[in-house]
């Protein structure tokens, strides 16, 4: 499961992460749309290292993936399919998921150099779409992203999901850390609960 932090944190990304870390949580996506987004990357992979993989979404343009690959992002996550963004991001060695939603889409960005795709938005195609392109696309791995919650996450993973993304349903940039961030960290467990586990 990938946490997708978005907003502006105030300088508490460090502690925001590591409750996310401390509650199961290995991957964190930090988006292009936040607040010196590169600066947060860094300074939570400067405080965690190789305890959780720091990544960066929103990605429009080679020049976010260089800023983000400098910051020490380890993978990258795009809205759609962009080619020379996808080219970019493996020259910089990070692993890549760009975003698709037709099984034509998918198909370009595998072509393209995609580890895996970024089915997006999730929520107006639902666990039976996925289930649906495993036919055809069985070895295409799939991350649905948009409106996973705690109803449907198992849904996905039964469908064929690889893996899942969630935002606002668990990371929400107007919550206190003056208490631990506890509510985040209750949230959190109870999504990695509903997380398969597997070695793969």
């Amino acid at each position: 499961m990938i946490a997708i932090l978005r907003g502006d944190f105030r300088g508490r990304e460090v502690s925001l992460a590591r409750a996310l870390l401390e509650s199961g949580v290995r991957a964190l996506e930090v988006s292009t749309v936040s607040p010196e987004y590169a600066l947060v990357i860094r300074r939570m992979a400067d405080a965690l290292g190789p305890q959780v993989a720091v990544g960066v979404g929103t990605v429009l343009n080679t020049e976010h993936v260089a800023a983000a690959a400098d910051a020490g992002a380890c993978f990258m996550v795009a809205p759609n399919t962009n080619a020379a963004v996808i080219a970019n991001a493996r020259d910089a060695g990070l692993a890549v998921f760009p975003g698709a939603y037709s099984p034509t889409e998918i198909l370009e960005a595998m072509e393209c150099g995609a580890d895996a795709v970024k089915l997006f938005p999730a929520v107006t195609l639902g666990p039976d779409y996925v289930r649906a392109l495993r036919g055809p696309l069985p070895g295409v791995r799939l991350i649905p992203t948009g409106g996973i919650n705690f109803e449907n996450i198992s849904r996905y993973f039964e469908a064929g999901a690889w893996a899942v993304a969630v935002g606002s349903e668990l990371v929400r940039s107007d919550e206190s850390d003056l208490d631990g961030w506890a509510n985040l960290r209750q949230r959190a467990r109870r999504f990695v609960e509903l997380v398969p586990k597997r070695n793969a």
